[in-house]
């Protein structure tokens, strides 16, 4: 397990700063962000260590995050919009 710095209030100051949409499909959640900033999200989002989230794989821009539940990706990110103040 990865050392928890700042947990979610360090999550919520990345993805405020850094996400620019959020969005799901089954237990998978897409995360963008600008380019070559996806491994800082993708780094406070291990670092957080929320429940129900298996890991993240992140390319430039775009990360992809995976929930433990098959059908969990709208829930996290929900959750996750709301972080990054994205929410509706």
């Amino acid at each position: 397990p990865f050392a928890r710095r700042g947990g979610d209030d360090h999550l919520q100051r990345i993805l405020a700063d850094w996400a620019v949409t959020i969005d799901a499909s089954a237990n998978i959640v897409v995360v963008r962000t600008p380019p070559g900033s996806a491994h800082v999200v993708g780094s406070a989002l291990d670092q957080a260590g929320l429940p129900g989230v298996l890991g993240n794989v992140c390319g430039d821009d775009t990360i992809l995050v995976v929930s433990a539940d098959s059908d969990g990706g709208a829930t996290l990110a929900g959750r996750l919009r709301v972080m990054a103040g994205l929410d509706d």
